[in-house]
């Protein structure tokens, strides 16, 4: 035998209504944490995006730095090299030996009695 139930009850209305608030409340809780969720992906994103773009510029700098320091040096060297000649050819001159060599080779210069032959230079072939 199959009983019947006419009657159905009918659920408490107010538990309905706090029900519904429960979830509407629920919904809206996990809304609010996919909004800041997003905004804070953002911006870390664009605070990884700055320091990348930092560090490649500054990479840059660094490495024309470098490259400058290293053309510095170089002429640097020359420098050295240049004050040393020109230290060596200030002592040469103080030498009167070497002081008439260079009158007599570059001011056609001669000591008394001396006579000076200018040979002609040789010319190259070019063809």
């Amino acid at each position: 035998m199959v009983q019947r139930h006419d009657k159905v009850t009918a659920l408490n209305e107010n538990f309905m209504n706090e029900e519904k608030l429960k979830s509407e409340r629920a919904r809206r809780r996990k809304k609010g944490l996919v909004r800041r969720l997003v905004v804070f992906g953002v911006l870390v994103v664009i605070m990884f995006a700055v320091m990348i773009t930092t560090l490649t510029s500054q990479a840059s700098v660094i490495a024309e730095k470098k490259e400058e320091k290293q053309k510095v040096e170089q002429r640097l060297e020359e420098v050295k090299n240049e004050k040393a000649q020109l230290t060596e050819e200030v002592n040469k001159l103080q030498d009167p030996d070497y002081i008439g060599e260079v009158a007599r080779r570059d001011y056609n210069m001669s000591k008394p009695g001396e006579t000076i032959f200018k040979l002609p230079k040789k010319k190259e072939e070019s063809r």
